[in-house]
C-alpha cells in the first residue's frame, strides 16, 4: 500500500484522466438526477414511468458503449505509437457501427413505444405516460451516438476536459428547460413527462454541437475529414470485431440483464419499480468515480501496451486492483450516510422512501465489491485486448445466478424488494474470484494492434 501512495507519476497520469471523465460522469448521472427530481413531483406513476423508459434508452446505451468500448481500445493503443491516421479510422468505423444501431432503436421507439412499453408493465396509465415521454427522446438517439463517438477520440488521445464542458452545459440547458417544459413556466403550458422528454432532447442538442466544435479544432487527433474517416476496407473491419465484438455483446448481455431485473422488480409492484429508479439514479451519482476510475484504467493500459511497455501496464493493474476497492468503501460509506437524506428531494410515500434506502444501503455495502469488478470489466482486462473472458463471467453470473434466483425471490417466494435485491447483489462475490485469479494471471496483455498483416488496410 505504501508503494502505491509513493508512485508520483502513477497518480498524475491517472488524475489527468480520472478527474474530467468522472466529472463528465457525475454531470451525466446529475442529467437523470434532475430529470428524476422533477418527475418526481409529478408522481410515481410518472417516475415509474420515465424509469421504465430510460430501460430502454439504457439498452441502447449500452450497445452504444460497446461499440464506443471496442473502439477505444483500439484508439488507446494506437495513441500509444501516436498513429493518428488509424486513430481517425477507428473513429469512422464507430460512428457507422453506431449510426446502424441507432437508426433502428430510434425506428422502433418512433413506431412501435407500446409495445417497448407493454414488455415492462400492464399498467394503462404508465404505458400512456411512457408513450409520450419515448417518442419525443427517440428523435435523440443519433446525437447521443455522435456525441459518445467523438468523445471517445478525444479522451484516448489524452483530451479529456471537452466532454466534460459540453456535459455540463448539457445539464444545466436540462434542468432549466425542466422548470420551463414540465411546470408550464415563461409562458410554456405545463407538458408534465413530455417536458421532461422534449427539455432532455434540445439539452443532448446543445452537447452534440460543443464537442462537435472541440473534436474540430485544428489540434484535435479526431478532426478528420469524411475520406479519412471512412478509409477502411472489410479486413480492417474484421480485425475490429475481432477484439470489440465480445465487449458488444458483453454490454448487451448487461443492458438485458439489467432491463430484465426490472421486469422482476415490476412483478413485485409498482412502487417497487419507482424505489428502484430513485435508487439506481442516487447511486450512479455515487458511482461515477468508479466509471471514470475504469475508463482512465483502461485508456492508460492501452497507451501502455500499444507503446511496447507491457510491465508498466502490469504494474499499473496491480496498483489500480487495490485502490479501486479501497475507494469503493470510502464511497460506499458515504452513500450509506446520506441514503436517507437524498432521497428526501423525491416527492414520494413514506413506505416508498424506506424501501429506497434499505436498497441504496444494500448497494452502499457492495460498493467495494462492486469498483474492483467495474475495474477489472471495464478497465485492465478491455485496455488490455482482453475482452472474451470478461463477456463470460458477465454473462455467467448473470444469466446463470442473478436473473434465476431473482425470478424465484420474486414469483415464487414472494420475496420483498430488499431481499431480492440482495440476492441478485451476490454476483460481485462470485464476479471477483474470477476477475482476481485472470488479472493475476497476465494472461489479459493482449497488444492487438501489432499484427500489421492484420490491420493493413486501404490508404
Amino acid at each position: 500500500m505504501g508503494k502505491l501512495f509513493k508512485d508520483k507519476e502513477f497518480f498524475r497520469t491517472i488524475l489527468t484522466l480520472v478527474i474530467p471523465i468522472t466529472l463528465q460522469n457525475l454531470i451525466s448521472s446529475s442529467l437523470n438526477m434532475v430529470d428524476n427530481v422533477m418527475i418526481g413531483r409529478l408522481g410515481e406513476n410518472e417516475i415509474a414511468a420515465v424509469g421504465l423508459v430510460n430501460q430502454y434508452f439504457f439498452i441502447f446505451m449500452l450497445c452504444l458503449s460497446g461499440i464506443n468500448a471496442g473502439a477505444s481500445i483500439f484508439m488507446s493503443q494506437y495513441w500509444g505509437r501516436k498513429d493518428k491516421k488509424n486513430i481517425k479510422r477507428v473513429l469512422g468505423l464507430d460512428l457507422v457501427l453506431g449510426t446502424i444501431t441507432s437508426a433502428i432503436f430510434t425506428v422502433i421507439a418512433l413506431f412501435a413505444p407500446e409495445y417497448i412499453m407493454k414488455i415492462f408493465t400492464k399498467d394503462a396509465i404508465i404505458i400512456d405516460l411512457g408513450v409520450q415521454y419515448l417518442r419525443i427522446i427517440a428523435i435523440t438517439f443519433m446525437l447521443t451516438n455522435i456525441t459518445q463517438g467523438f468523445s471517445t477520440a478525444l479522451r484516448c488521445t489524452g483530451i479529456a476536459k471537452p466532454p466534460m464542458f459540453a456535459s455540463l452545459i448539457g445539464v444545466l440547458t436540462n434542468a432549466f428547460l425542466n422548470w420551463v417544459f414540465i411546470f408550464g413556466k415563461l409562458g410554456s403550458p405545463a407538458m408534465g413527462v413530455a417536458g421532461a422528454a422534449l427539455a432532455t432532447s434540445i439539452a443532448r442538442v446543445v452537447e452534440t454541437t460543443i464537442v462537435l466544435i472541440y473534436a474540430y479544432r485544428p489540434e484535435s487527433v479526431a478532426r478528420g475529414r469524411l475520406k479519412e474517416l471512412f478509409n477502411f476496407n472489410m479486413g480492417f473491419i474484421k480485425n475490429y470485431f475481432k477484439t470489440s465484438y465480445s465487449v458488444i455483446l458483453n454490454e448487451l448481455v448487461w443492458a438485458l440483464g439489467m432491463t430484465t431485473y426490472s421486469v422482476i422488480y415490476a412483478k413485485i409492484g409498482i412502487k417497487e419499480v419507482a424505489s428502484m429508479q430513485i435508487a439506481t439514479t442516487i447511486n450512479n451519482m455515487f458511482m461515477v468515480l468508479c466509471i471514470g476510475l475504469a475508463v482512465a484504467a483502461s485508456i492508460m493500459v492501452g497507451n501502455k501496451i500499444g507503446a511496447g511497455e507491457e510491465e508498466v501496464a502490469i504494474d499499473y493493474a496491480g496498483k489500480l486492483g487495490i485502490l479501486a476497492p479501497v475507494i469503493g468503501v470510502i464511497i460506499g460509506g458515504a452513500l450509506w450516510i446520506c441514503a436517507p437524506i437524498v432521497t428526501q428531494a423525491f416527492k414520494i410515500s413514506d413506505d416508498t422512501i424506506k424501501l429506497t434506502v434499505t436498497v441504496l444501503r444494500t448497494m452502499a455495502f457492495f460498493a467495494p465489491l462492486r469498483f474492483f469488478n467495474v475495474l477489472m470489466i471495464v478497465g485492465i482486462f478491455r485496455g488490455g485486448g482482453d475482452t472474451t473472458y470478461s463477456m463470460l463471467v458477465q454473462l455467467g453470473t448473470i444469466w446463470c445466478f442473478s436473473i434465476p434466483v431473482g425470478f424465484i425471490g420474486a414469483m415464487y417466494f414472494n420475496l420483498s424488494l430488499p431481499a431480492v435485491y440482495l440476492i441478485i447483489c451476490m454476483e460481485e462475490l462470485i464476479k471477483v474470484v474470477f476477475e482476481g485469479a485472470r488479472l493475476h494471471s497476465k494472461k489479459w496483455i493482449k497488444s492487438i494492434i501489432d499484427d500489421e498483416a492484420q490491420i493493413q488496410i486501404s490508404a
